[in-house]
């Protein structure tokens, strides 16, 4: 089967999320206090005005946000995503898994109380990123909608060898939203997969070269050729 090229020309931007998503993690996060204190926040505004709160939720200067802290909702009978990152509004918050298989979407949609707050641990990416980290959220019911707050817990780090494999695969059913199995799903994991693998390659490359020159040896003479091929040695 032939794959369009329109529908895959979004893969480029995924590549270099990918490639530099570590850097979204530098950043100073928020905590669960405050994750807690934005939710208490936002669960004063709905009541107040839900339609106004919603629309300020996603709004970058609604005062809802606070560097990676951010209120997602959604509604509590179709479970329509109503405010969070753009990439989850208006899709159905019980479909979805985090790259650990984790059903945390249908997890927050069926224990959700009024009155109560649950705490639902998942993998997820931060703003701006597509790579999936340890993320723990609390989720209050506020009548028809229910809405949350998470914050990123650094200290705990998704397997390595799931790393990579991961974001691909969120990248390509989440931001995509590319059903799997299916053939432009696979095509998609195929592409980030192969332009990943030069990138990595291109990267280890250009870090013997300069593993070499510090050694002091100097390009196009025999030594260094020798030390590209076989590594400085020590």
């Amino acid at each position: 089967m032939k794959t369009p090229m329109k529908t895959l020309l979004p893969v480029a931007a995924l590549v270099g999320a990918l490639s530099v998503g570590h850097v979204a993690g530098a950043q100073q996060s928020g905590t669960a206090d405050e994750a807690k204190a934005l939710l208490a926040r936002a669960a004063a505004a709905v009541q107040a005005d839900k339609a106004s709160a919603l629309a300020k939720f996603d709004a970058p200067n609604g005062g809802f946000r606070d560097r990676d802290l951010y209120v997602f909702c959604f509604d509590r009978r179709a479970g329509t995503v109503l405010a969070g990152q753009s990439a989850t509004k208006g899709k159905d918050v019980r479909t979805y898994v985090d790259s650990t298989g984790k059903l945390f979407g249908q997890e927050m949609f069926a224990n959700v109380r009024d009155g109560d707050i649950i705490i639902v641990d998942y993998m997820f990416p931060k703003p701006n990123s597509i790579a999936p980290v340890a993320k723990q959220s609390f989720v209050e019911g506020l009548g028809d909608i229910a809405c949350g707050v998470g914050y990123y817990n650094s200290s705990v780090q998704a397997p390595e060898e799931l790393s990579r494999m991961s974001r691909e695969q969120h990248a390509c059913a989440v931001v995509m939203g590319l059903h799997q199995p299916g053939d432009l799903y696979l095509a998609c994991i195929r592409s980030l997969d192969k332009t990943l693998s030069g990138l990595e390659e291109a990267r280890q490359a250009s870090a013997l070269r300069n593993t070499c020159v510090r050694a002091g040896l100097k390009p196009g003479t025999l030594s260094y050729t020798t030390c590209l091929e076989t590594g400085p040695g020590f």
